[in-house]
């Protein structure tokens, strides 16, 4: 909310949702407690009032619990033991098949051969996905989102039981936090934020202060350093920063970082992609 100060200019004071955004960090230990079911129930519910494009809502999410399931999933996940200590693990599934349902419930044929309905039906996953972890963490609980399903998306398929026209995009890790890790400072405003039009004559000098924070930070000192897969890179620690150890990730041609086998993964459940 906005309010005056003594001198009669406008001053912004935070709210609580404002408060919780700014404070999120990714969650990866939790405490050994159950989320209840009313409680996991009412965060899916309010979650699922995301925006969502025509509102075909094109998603479904699976609630995994059991705990064998979650040690499959996290072998599957390379190995990431945070989704076998989870209480409960999500897969959200961008989800054309209830939609190629309902055509041939209206005697209509789905057109899901086209890029455009493949595109909304992950950005309504990605949607609902924030506002799982959103309100998650008004609830005092935390997680983090897997992207590794996509890792080896046919088995996960196998295990989890979705169809042609679903498939996994990503999980959460959901629990109660047993530890506060660092937030992490994103880019500078200036780099991301534009204003009228597209903007970047000071790309250089902006980026390079970035790296000076992330660096004054730690996050990638010593065994924090988690370098991506790309060989013959020679840099001193005193030049790693956010820009070294993003081109990384990016120019990477290893198959656990392109996940290169998802496009023949989706033609072979069924979207056409064209």
């Amino acid at each position: 909310m906005s309010k005056k100060n003594l001198n009669g200019k406008e001053t912004f004071t935070m709210n609580e949702t404002i408060k919780i955004m700014a404070a999120h960090a990714s969650i990866r230990k939790f405490k050994d407690t159950d989320i209840p079911d009313n409680i996991l129930d009412s965060l899916i519910t309010a979650a699922r009032q995301a925006s969502t494009s025509s509102n075909l809502q094109a998603y479904s999410i699976v609630v995994v619990k059991d705990k064998t399931k979650k040690e499959k999933l996290a072998t599957l996940c390379d190995n990431q033991k945070w989704i076998r200590d989870c209480p409960v693990f999500l897969v959200v599934c961008p989800d054309l098949r209830r939609l190629d349902r309902v055509c041939q419930y209206r005697n209509c044929q789905i057109q899901d051969r086209y890029l455009e309905l493949f595109l909304v039906a992950v950005v309504d996953s990605a949607l609902v996905a924030q506002n799982i972890l959103l309100g998650a963490e008004s609830l005092g609980l935390g997680g983090v989102m897997i992207g590794a399903v996509r890792n080896n998306p046919d088995p996960v398929c196998l295990l989890l039981e979705i169809p042609d026209k679903v498939f996994p995009l990503m999980g959460i890790c959901l629990g109660y936090p047993d530890t506060r890790p660092m937030i992490k400072p994103r880019l500078l405003p200036e780099l991301v934020i534009h204003r009228e039009r597209y903007e970047d004559s000071r790309f250089l000098e902006l980026i390079k202060k970035y790296d000076d924070l992330i660096k004054s930070t730690g996050l990638y000192d010593g065994p924090n350093r988690k370098v991506a897969p790309i060989d013959n890179r020679d840099v001193p620690d005193s030049d790693y920063s956010w820009t070294e150890h993003s081109a990384r990730r990016v120019a990477s041609d290893n198959p656990a970082v392109t996940r290169a086998h998802m496009l023949s993964f989706l033609k072979s459940r069924g979207f056409g992609l064209e």
